[in-house]
């Protein structure tokens, strides 16, 4: 009787408490890792309660019959505390990475805030000196000569390249605040609308354009019409100098998900700085060559993360780039 209580049914109840617990963890955690562990010990389980029934109906030598009932005891002990721990392990991870989702989260913010509190306290001592350059233009430009106008004049156009530039780091900043309205948006007309505004800004030097069947989307129509005016804006920008500038909006179908593009023939870029292109404030080009304050491919994919895509770019130098992105398809 000793035997058949320390060998089988010892082993049983541990091995029953281990599966009612990793069936709890399983359910908590949410997490189908667990159900290996359980199965495991299913047939653990299934094989000390054979040597029970063997017992009951042969005795303890048919039922502990066979060699290394010591180790198979100890086995199944140490497999049970094995799944308790380990699942402890695993609920001890996820508690760790959502304390790191929460700190990011709280840094995020505290960031956003910074940036927005900065670039909103910029704001005035800018437009005094924006202003009063402007009137010293304006009043005492025939009583400076030729060098004092041009730095006036460099003023004024600092001043006018730092709004923008703070007008983007705000934008960049309510990003993720800004609650989104999602509803289905027609992609070419909201691309024909950003061709359109854009076209009267490079009048002399607008490209051909190309504009391809654009697939509707679900996503927020303001945010949506942000990503296509900074990435026309680009492809306009990087064309103006080539002899025959040429801009194509369109859309392809991958792996069952939609991917948009808009694509040049102007400068293009080296792919070895590809990963710097949606790093704000960076440029892979002489930043005296063109206009600009290195943030809007930031804000760009700010807004595709924000509505679950993904957003690359491919290019060669002087032969242009093609700037790619996908939304999260609706489940609906």
């Amino acid at each position: 009787m000793y035997e058949i209580f320390a060998f089988s049914i010892v082993p049983l109840v541990v091995l029953v408490a281990s599966i009612g617990y990793a069936l709890v963890m399983t359910y908590r955690l949410w997490d189908w890792r667990p159900l290996l562990f359980i199965a495991v010990l299913v047939m653990m389980s299934i094989h000390q309660t054979n040597e029970i029934i063997v017992y009951l109906d042969q005795g303890v030598e048919a039922a502990l019959a066979g060699f290394g009932e010591y180790p198979e005891t100890a086995a199944n002990v140490l497999a049970s505390l094995g799944t308790v721990l380990f699942l402890r392990w695993i609920r001890r991870e996820q508690a760790l990475a959502r304390q790191f989702e929460q700190r990011v989260k709280e840094r995020t913010a505290e960031l956003e805030s910074f940036t927005y509190s900065v670039s909103h306290d910029l704001r005035t001592p800018l437009r005094a000196i924006d202003g009063y350059s402007k009137m010293l233009r304006r009043g005492w430009a025939d009583e400076l000569d030729a060098e004092g106008r041009q730095l006036i004049d460099r003023i004024c156009s600092s001043a006018d390249r730092m709004k923008q530039l703070i007008d983007d780091l705000l934008t960049l900043s309510r990003l993720g605040r800004k609650d989104m309205k999602r509803t289905e948006v027609d992609m070419g007309t909201l691309a024909s609308e950003v061709l359109e505004e854009i076209e009267h800004t490079y009048s002399d030097s607008a490209p051909a354009i190309e504009i391809g069947d654009l697939p509707p989307a679900e996503g927020d129509p303001s945010m949506l019409k942000q990503v296509y005016s900074n990435l026309l804006t680009n492809a306009f920008k990087f064309a103006q100098n080539e002899e025959r500038p040429q801009v194509e909006v369109g859309a392809r179908t991958k792996d069952d998900a939609t991917v948009y593009y808009v694509a040049d023939n102007g400068t293009g870029f080296d792919m070895d700085h590809a990963d710097q292109l949606f790093d704000a404030f960076q440029s892979v080009h002489d930043n005296g060559e063109f206009e600009g304050t290195g943030i809007g491919l930031a804000i760009a994919e700010r807004i595709v993360q924000r509505h679950g895509g993904e957003i690359w770019a491919e290019g060669d130098a002087g032969e242009g780039a093609t700037f790619y992105f996908t939304l999260c398809q609706s489940t609906s």
